[in-house]
């Protein structure tokens, strides 16, 4: 089956020789308030390549724009409103969307010639010398007047429930099918659940809009010349629902990585920081009127605008009322001081931070505090969740922040900002109380968001207006102006949801399918005896009880907790560079208050008594967790901080916020490790032929799209290793240089063993530590033989960034060749097992595996010493 999306054998055609796209008519250049970009052309000819065709009333009368968010595909729309109504006589448009906030800003944009975002000639639109008007309505006349487009704006909502339950001379089914429509579907991933939910049980929400796709596939079916046109950012392509539903339909995609490299977006970068709420509004105010004071130094009028972004009403409001209070009582020596500590912590001169703090270092302090007093009140700020924002007045507010008479300066939102909101002077979105632990879903809205935040701000410059980022190859304090900063946490498994949902923001689709990579136990290998009768030997497993729970080892849970007081990291979207605060450290052990410890558990609900009973049987109070030296009463945190800081200087919320993360840390161990099957030191050995055999490994090819060529996984050709045991090896590049190591040695291992064969584990063979609950699955085998013994050799490539988290699989596979107690069932005269340190790329960390490999295989010394009875090797 041919998965080629529409828009892919249009842009085929186009490159034939054979074939010319279509020009774009005169009256669309010259009816446009804005001139179209180079992508905006490339949409508009394939739309018209398709409505030039013969079969278009059956194969091309439903398609869809998937446009990435800010690249204009209302202006598109109105584009496709004027063709349709001068080529092909349409009158009736029906606009619809989820949202009554869209239903305002598009009736501005659509009908509002004094508005400085409508789409039109604000002259009014000429076709033909004759000039056509535009006119709202909410049922279309039995008999339309020449030259006028009648257009209905309303939500998909109302739009159901008017049909579904008619009014008198309102609209009806009946009365529809005496017209020719064409349908505006705006946000449209919203039409899109019964497609989407396939079998699944639907929420009530998912319910109604099951019922509304409904209704718009009832209405298009009306007349054989109606047409549905969807626009959208938002389209999971991976769903094969979707993709069979839409594979016919797209008409033209542009996604918001071609639309960040091509330039007409503002960069965006993570600045990631655990900061408190407080310090994260200060900071982010900070920024913004850096932002204004350079523009201003530039004779660049910009009125940069923040977003506080929260997840629940209640907190958003909490926080305008914190910030305000904040400014209200700001005073000189308080910024005096920020300042002051903002230039100790952030050093690397490359930090937004640093070059901020050392700017503000050279202003007159007082003259700042009075101009953020100005900016920043009650009278600039607006909060999107309250009940008034709905208002006639908050919505021109919201649709004109660029203006130089709209005062507002800062917004404080939940989600009703997340779709349909044009603005272009965004610059901060900072995160409100947020929480370590973020769903997909949640990351997923939040990249939606940033794509709104990186539309571009247009700016005047050397007489130039641009709508593309200049400055990215330099410099220039200006790019400040080009550039979108989102404030968050940073937490690494929140990170990598928020980088994956933004790389799926990118548009991944189903053209690039999913590579199927298979390895094949090699036919000789299937014949020879060591695969038939050979074994693979793994630790028993014996069950643990709440009596083997005593103190927080036995969670896996250390004591001794070390930290780093961190800045601040900046993260280019895009790139896998960061900046670093790049400040000189030193540690020190922190000192707390039994009172914050107390807190910290206060605000932690798996702390709760009831609960921590679940887990920790041995306790009998909160009192003796917090005093008992098994669990908190031998707490001890070392924390890493900048030079000229000391933990004095600590305030109590961040002393706080560090004692949370240990809790955290503590929670995360305590949750995995109780209860869990304890590793044995006796090993006992399986059927080969049974654990080893063929796989299959389904990779998404859009994934591989990564810089660090480490770990991209791919195919490589082992048919001629007669060692390795598969035909191919499918591994990352770490672990193809390590295959490398071990062909490079295989003529000494041949020369010294009877038989030497790689066997790649894939997600068969687990271990667990020993008197551990932690579990591991080798990646791979080395089995060796000689005329006394069988040997099991485990091998772990290991990269940089899981080294540390992973210290304790080296330990435990280096004990192996140590410890007394080791056992290998019934076979102990027969077998031995070997741990190598871990494989590594780095230069001293691959010659320590050099090292250890050579000793432990080809030393003599030590093989006699491995040969000796298991129960006498630590004697």
């Amino acid at each position: 089956m041919n998965n080629e999306i529409l828009h892919a054998r249009i842009e085929k055609r186009f490159n034939d020789i054979f074939e010319t796209p279509p020009e774009i008519p005169n009256y669309l250049y010259s009816n446009l308030s804005h001139k179209l970009r180079r992508y905006q052309i490339l949409a508009l000819q394939q739309f018209i390549y398709t409505q030039r065709s013969n079969s278009a009333d059956l194969v091309f009368n439903h398609l869809l724009f998937h446009m990435a968010t800010g690249s204009g595909k209302t202006l598109v729309l109105a584009a496709t409103i004027l063709y349709l109504f001068k080529e092909k006589g349409h009158q009736n448009f029906i606009f619809f969307v989820n949202s009554d906030a869209i239903i305002k800003k598009t009736f501005d944009n659509l009908t509002n010639t004094s508005s400085p975002k409508y789409l039109f000639d604000p002259n009014g639109i000429i076709i033909d010398g004759s000039p056509v008007a535009i006119q709202v309505v909410d049922v279309f006349p039995v008999v339309p007047a020449d030259n006028t487009i009648y257009l209905k704006l309303t939500t998909i909502q109302k739009l159901h429930m008017d049909l579904s339950d008619p009014r008198e001379n309102g609209l009806t089914y009946d009365s529809l099918k005496e017209f020719e429509l064409i349908l505006l579907a705006d946000e449209a991933h919203h039409i899109n659940v019964s497609t989407r939910s396939d079998k699944k049980k639907l929420t009530t929400e998912e319910a109604e809009e099951k019922n509304w796709e409904n209704t718009v596939s009832k209405i298009l079916k009306l007349n054989h010349s109606n047409r549905l046109i969807e626009y959208t950012a938002t389209i999971d392509l991976t769903t094969d629902v979707l993709f069979k539903k839409y594979q016919d339909k797209i008409v033209y995609q542009y996604d918001l990585k071609r639309f960040m490299e091509d330039g007409y977006s503002k960069n965006v970068v993570l600045l990631r920081a655990n900061e408190n709420d407080e310090q994260k509004m200060i900071h982010a105010m900070l920024l913004s009127q850096y932002r204004k004071y350079v523009a201003r130094e530039h004779d660049i009028f910009l009125k940069p605008i923040i977003l506080f972004k929260s997840n629940k009403i209640a907190t958003s409001l909490g926080a305008n009322n914190t910030f305000l209070n904040l400014v209200e009582g700001l005073s000189i020596d308080q910024l005096q001081n920020i300042i002051e500590k903002g230039l100790i912590l952030y050093q690397n001169e490359q930090s937004i931070w640093r070059k901020m703090f050392s700017y503000y270092h050279e202003k007159d302090i007082a003259q700042v505090v009075r101009d953020l007093k100005w900016d920043f009140t009650s009278e600039t700020i607006l909060n999107a969740n309250e009940s008034s924002f709905l208002s006639e007045s908050n919505a021109l507010l919201m649709n004109t922040l660029e203006d130089t008479n709209n005062p507002i300066r800062a917004i404080f939102a939940v989600a009703k900002l997340n779709e349909g909101w044009d603005v272009l002077n965004l610059f901060d979105i900072v995160r409100i109380s947020e929480e370590s632990v973020s769903t997909k879903k949640s990351t997923d809205s939040e990249a939606q968001l940033i794509g709104r935040g990186a539309r571009y701000y247009p700016f005047v410059k050397d007489n130039k207006k641009s709508y593309v980022r200049r400055f990215d190859a330099t410099n220039n304090v200006l790019k400040v102006i080009e550039t979108l900063h989102y404030h968050t946490i940073n937490d690494n498994a929140y990170i990598k949801n928020l980088e994956e949902s933004l790389a799926a923001a990118n548009i991944q689709v189903k053209e690039d399918k999913f590579d199927r990579l298979e390895a094949k136990v090699k036919p000789k290998i299937r014949k020879l005896e060591f695969f038939k009768n050979g074994k693979i030997y793994i630790n028993k497993l014996v069950p643990t009880s709440s009596n083997d729970y005593q103190s927080f080892r036995d969670y896996n849970v250390s004591p001794n907790y070390d930290i780093q007081f961190e800045t601040s990291i900046e993260q280019r979207y895009g790139s896998q560079h960061s900046t670093a605060s790049g400040t000189k450290q030193h540690e020190e052990q922190l000192s707390f208050q039994k009172s914050l410890l107390q807190k910290a558990i206060q605000r932690n609900k798996f702390y709760r008594f009831n609960n921590l009973r679940e887990y920790m049987p041995s306790i009998s109070s909160i009192q003796e967790f917090i005093e008992s030296e098994k669990f908190l009463g031998n707490l001890k945190i070392n924390i890493s901080l900048p030079q000229g800081i000391s933990s004095k200087d600590l305030s109590s919320k961040e002393i706080l916020l560090v004692i949370e993360k240990f809790l955290a840390y503590a929670e995360k161990n305590i949750r995995a490790n109780y209860m869990k099957e304890r590793g044995t030191p006796v090993f006992e050995g399986f059927a080969l032929s049974e654990l080893i055999n063929d796989y299959v490994i389904e990779m998404n090819h859009v994934n591989q799209r990564i810089t660090n060529v480490t770990q991209v996984v791919r195919t490589r050709n082992m048919r001629d290793h007669d060692w390795y045991i598969y035909d191919q090896a499918i591994v990352n590049g770490l672990e193809s240089d390590m295959i490398d190591f071990i062909n490079d040695y295989m003529e000494r291992l041949r020369s010294k063993y009877q038989e030497v064969y790689l066997i790649r584990n894939e997600r068969k063979i687990k271990i667990v530590e020993i008197n551990g609950v932690r579990g591991f699955m080798p990646d791979f085998l080395l089995y060796l033989k000689d005329a006394d013994f069988t040997y099991q050799v485990f091998l772990e490539p290991k990269g940089e960034n899981l080294r540390e988290q992973d210290q304790w699989k080296e330990d435990f596979l280096l004990s192996l060749s140590t410890r007394s107690d080791i056992e290998v069932l019934n076979e102990n005269d027969k077998v031995r097992l070997i741990g190598i340190k871990f494989y590594s790329n780095d230069r001293d960390f691959k010659q320590a595996f050099r090292e250890d490999f050579k000793g432990k295989l080809f030393n003599e010394e030590e093989i006699k010493q491995m040969k000796l009875p298991l129960s006498g090797q630590g004697e």
